[in-house]
Parts: structure tokens; sequence; C-alpha cells
């Protein structure tokens, strides 16, 4: 059943209550409580339990203590989905059996802009990503195939959506494609994980390819073998990636090979980027080996600070938990979130999920919500209910114009001016 809280449009509480608003404000307090400030906005790629269906929910990040706004089973489809966001667009990625990206914005969230494909002769592209240089450029990560795409998100017409292409075939195994599975955009340049499986789904040695952003020309790091300029990771099967600006240093969580026969090759590795980047690698958090792996493999990573960051251990099928950590720390130890033990975490190893105020996002889908984490204190700050299991979390801002599914081009993000309404009990 559709579960709804109302879901607060701005430009319609500014148009239809700020004058009654502002008055009372006035007469109590002298002042109206008006903030110039983007409302940031959470997305949710949800999922059944049965994976018979899927769709997404569009929580409101504030207040923070909640209660928060949410509005659950928009625009419903299949179960094999993620998300991706940029200002104040998200795209729905839909992938193992109808390959395509679909464009909302968020004052409209279930209102769909485009719908494109992502197939070119592939017979399942695979879409799993989509990374973001600017509002008419990005990068469309084909799992399936050879190429990523270098596409245009504010074409209005399909046949102007891929502009350009990246060869990355060089990095196939056997002439399975590479798997490229997530990327950040990083100093001006493009980083992409290939998790590079055989044909039995046993990972290789995974690579993290480096491109120039300003060119769209690989980059030789000096570390790969033969074709493959990239850099090869002492983890494997990559997922989550992730850039700090404090300490230039890209990070990148692998899951090794915890389905079949068991390969405790997981951990979190750390690329030197600073300027002339290196590109050295450690790794920073291992899983163990066969004998001792005190958090199982680790499935998923979120780094918020230099000497504070998260991930995911999966100790089996629904029996993960959320470890805090100090990514500096030499030999690190894990200290389990006591909420967020012993249960099904999904959608870190997609992805990172801070939002504005710092607060990390869980995906739960032992009870069907997302358990909004204060990282000052590891405490749960609330629990929202996604009514599908969530999958994946992503974030917009505000945006300029009018709602009722109107496109800014695929970005804008200016700030707006509105009432607040916390301060009215709303």
């Amino acid at each position: 059943m559709k579960e709804k809280r109302v879901f607060f449009n701005k430009h319609r509480i500014l148009s239809c209550l700020a004058p009654v608003f502002l008055s009372v404000a006035v007469s109590l307090w002298g002042m109206a409580p008006v903030h110039c400030a983007e409302i940031q906005t959470a997305v949710v790629a949800t999922v059944a339990p049965d994976y018979s269906s899927g769709a997404h929910s569009i929580i409101h990040v504030d207040p923070v203590g909640g209660p928060r706004t949410f509005e659950n089973d928009l625009d419903p489809t299949i179960s094999d989905i993620t998300a991706a966001s940029y200002e104040n667009s998200f795209y729905i990625l839909e992938r193992t059996g109808r390959n395509n990206v679909t464009k909302y914005n968020i004052d409209n969230p279930a209102q769909v802009i485009w719908q494109w494909s992502t197939e070119e002769g592939e017979t399942n592209s695979n879409p799993h990503d989509l990374v973001f240089e600017s509002e008419k450029k990005a990068y469309l990560l084909r799992y399936g195939s050879n190429k990523a795409w270098i596409v245009n998100p504010s074409a209005t017409v399909e046949s102007d959506f891929k502009i350009g292409e990246l060869d990355l075939s060089a990095y196939s195994f056997e002439g399975n494609a590479p798997g490229m599975h997530s990327g950040v955009i990083a100093d001006g340049k493009l980083f992409i994980t290939l998790q590079r499986f055989d044909a039995t789904w046993t990972p290789q040695t995974a690579y993290v390819a480096v491109f120039e952003v300003s060119t769209n020309t690989e980059i030789d790091t000096g570390k790969g073998s033969g074709d493959m300029l990239g850099i090869p990771l002492p983890i494997k099967n990559p997922g989550a990636i992730q850039y700090l600006a404090e300490n230039s240093t890209v990070y990148v969580q692998g899951s090794g090979h915890f389905f079949g026969d068991l390969e405790y090759s997981s951990g979190i590795a750390a690329i030197d980027i600073e300027d002339p980047a290196t590109y050295d690698v450690s790794i920073i958090l291992d899983d163990g080996d066969g004998d001792a792996h005190p958090y199982g493999f680790i499935v998923g990573m979120a780094i918020l600070s230099p000497t504070k960051g998260y991930f995911v251990g999966y100790a089996g099928w629904g029996d993960n938990t959320l470890y805090t950590f100090d990514p500096s720390n030499p030999s690190p130890v894990g200290t389990a979130i006591e909420d967020l033990k012993n249960i099904q975490i999904a959608g870190m190893e997609s992805g990172v999920y801070f939002d504005e105020n710092n607060m990390l996002w869980v995906c739960n889908q032992t009870d069907a919500s997302v358990d909004i984490l204060n990282t000052t204190d590891d405490t749960i700050d609330e629990s929202v209910s996604t009514n599908l299991n969530p999958s994946k979390v992503v974030f917009c801002s505000g945006s300029s114009g009018d709602g009722g599914g109107s496109d800014n081009g695929g970005g804008g993000g200016s700030s707006g001016c509105f009432i607040s309404t916390s301060a009215y009990g709303l």
C-alpha cells in the first residue's frame, strides 16, 4: 500500500502561504523566519523484497531530528535500478532487461522528463552509473559494454544525448566487458572502477582507469600493464569510489568474492592524487583471510574525513553490520554501530550517502527504511520508511523554477528563498 506524507513544494508554499505566515510571524517575533538557501532532498531507489518491481522514494533532508516529509512508491518500474543526481535533477537507471536512463526534476519527482536508451548495438549495455562534470556533460558507465558514453543530460532530443565515448576495451578479460561500475571526478580527472570478472564470475585484478576530463583522453598512470594504463587495485570487485579533497585521496572499496568459492580480497584502498599525482595505491582496511576475518567481507564504504569513515561488514545474507573507523590509522579497528548490527544493509557499494548536515543515510532492508545516522555521536537521528527496500540514495538541491515538472537543463540549482515550515509546526 502506498505510504505518503505531505511533500512540500517550496514554490507553492511561497505563493499560497507566505503572506499569511509573514503577517503572523512579524506580529509574534518582529520578523519572519525567511531563509535564502537550497532545499536538499534525498532520492531513494527502492526494490520489492521478491525483486518483482522497483520504484523511488523522496525524503526531505531537513529538519534534523525529524520528522522528515517523504513520499514512497513513485513511478513503479523493474527491480534492477540505481540512481544518480545533479543539482535539481535526478536519474533512474534501469539496468538488465531495460537498459535506459530516465530523467526527473525534484519539483515533480514522479513526472518523466525523458527516457532514453543506453543501447547501441549491444544486447545488454547494463548502465551502472552517471558521473557529472556539468549540467551538459556527464559520463554514462555501461557495465555490459567496452565503451562508456559521454552524454549531454540537458539534451532535449535523444539524438543529442550521446556526444562521445571512452574506449575501455583494453581492460576486458577473455572477451568479457571490463565491468565499469562506479566513477568520480576529482581534480579534473575521471576515475572509473573496473571489476573485471571472468565467464564464471570470478573476480580478476581490478583496475581504476583515469581520464582527463577536458580532453576525454586516458592518462597513463605508470602503474598499469601493457595497454591497461590505469591503476591496478590490491582489492577485488570494486564498488564505491569517493574523493576526499582534504587529503587529495581517492578511496575505493572492494567486496572481494563473497559468493561461490569465497576469497577474502575485499577492503578499502587509497589512491594518492595530490598534485602532481603519483597514483600510489595502498590498502587501508583489509578483510583478513579465510582463518581470520573479523568483519566478514567489506561490502560498503563512506568516508567522512581523513580520520573518520564507515564500512559495512558482510557476515552472511541478511547479516551486515555498519562499523566506524579511522582511515588514517595504520592498523584501523572497526567499531560496530549498536543500532545497525546484524541487519540487511544495501547500496553503500554504489555511492556515498552523506547529506549536507553530515548525516549518513543507511539503506536498512531488514526494516524497509532509511536509517539516518548522526555522525557526531553515531546515533540514529530518524528512521524513515520507504515501503519497498531501499537500495541507493542520492541527493538533489532545490531548483529555481516553478514546479510541475519543468526542466531547467538538468541543473540550475539556484538558491531560492522559502518560508521555514518547521517554524510553524507543519
